[in-house]
């Protein structure tokens, strides 16, 4: 019965994330009568939570994503591994379309903002251009018409991660649209260490670490974690519409913190958007044994603190300690 649970969820999960393939209105149609309006970007890296903060975000009604609306709030949320085929390199390159000739380890979830891949995955303001940008409005015009109750209402929303490197060009691509953009943390001591050693996260960095052995990939995550850090930042000095908000603080007071956000996205706040003991996921999701909505675990970084050796944590203090302290992130063996 569980077998069968489980590729019932996978067709579901396949279909639901790819049946914009069989959608051929995007190339008969402009979409200029939908209206961006203050798309909502979801800024970080791999295993920071946005996941969860997205989550919460689409049970409004108002907010769609790459996937549908507050009927598939659990559903894929990035546009840079779901429309890949449609977006131009810029916009896409973890998975596909890599931007860069550089021989290194696929895909490459934690590897895009190390030194050795950084400058070709960074683009700012400079970068934009009248194709891209038609291109990029388009696609987001087009899934607000397809998964909006209401396009004139609708708040599209997205998580691609590599955009943390990019905020000051997604930024220039839809000024007219005000975007909004929030960047959420979590502790890089727990979580380069915990990028590198637990089962089915990461396997970017697991070749590395065969490769190249536990301490480099480990240095490899610290950079990621650090250079993506240190873009955003850099952004969102020139910008208004930034807002950081550390995951630890959105598990210790999410109705707190999430109203904050709400204020912040210029969404109607509600306290169903928070999880719910009685909210059921449906087949349809990523995967049904990594599915964590409810309840919300506070304490997510102890583990991964408590099993770092003091070299361990030197390796990634070396990298982030300069942005960790910035976030109220203190190395743990001081």
């Amino acid at each position: 019965m569980a077998t069968l649970k489980n590729l019932a969820n996978f067709i579901s999960y396949v279909y639901k994330r790819n049946n914009w393939m069989l959608d051929f209105s995007y190339y008969f149609r402009n979409f200029k009568e939908i209206k961006i309006d203050r798309p909502i970007f979801l800024l970080g890296v791999q295993g920071g939570g946005l996941t969860l903060i997205s989550r919460m975000l689409r049970r409004n009604k108002n907010v769609v994503s790459v996937s549908g609306n507050y009927h598939y709030w659990y559903g894929a949320d990035e546009m840079q591994n779901v429309l890949w085929p449609i977006l131009p390199p810029e916009l896409s390159g973890i998975k596909h379309k890599f931007p860069t000739k550089k021989k290194f380890i696929k895909p490459r979830g934690w590897l895009y903002a190390t030194n050795y891949l950084i400058d070709d995955y960074r683009n700012d303001e400079k970068d934009a251009t009248e194709k891209i940008k038609a291109n990029f409005q388009k696609i987001i015009r087009w899934q607000i018409a397809r998964h909006a109750f209401n396009p004139k209402t609708a708040r599209f929303t997205d998580k691609s991660q590599v955009f943390t490197v990019k905020i000051a060009f997604i930024n220039k691509l839809l000024e007219e649209a005000q975007p909004k953009f929030i960047l959420i943390t979590r502790n890089p001591y727990a979580l380069c260490y915990r990028s590198v050693v637990k089962k089915g996260e990461a396997p970017e960095l697991k070749k590395a670490a065969k490769i190249y052995g536990f301490k480099k990939a480990l240095d490899l995550a610290a950079q990621h974690w650090a250079n993506s850090m240190k873009y955003a930042l850099e952004d969102g000095k020139k910008l208004k519409n930034f807002l950081v908000v550390r995951l630890e603080d959105i598990l210790n007071e999410p109705e707190k913190k999430l109203k904050e956000i709400c204020k912040f996205a210029d969404l109607k706040y509600s306290p169903d958007m928070l999880p719910q003991k009685q909210d059921k996921i449906v087949l349809g999701v990523r995967s049904l044994k990594r599915n964590k909505w409810y309840p919300l675990r506070k304490n997510i970084n102890d583990k991964y603190l408590k099993e770092t050796k003091k070299e361990d944590i030197e390796i990634i203090a070396k990298r982030c300690a300069k942005y960790a302290e910035r976030f109220g992130y203190h190395n743990p063996r001081k």
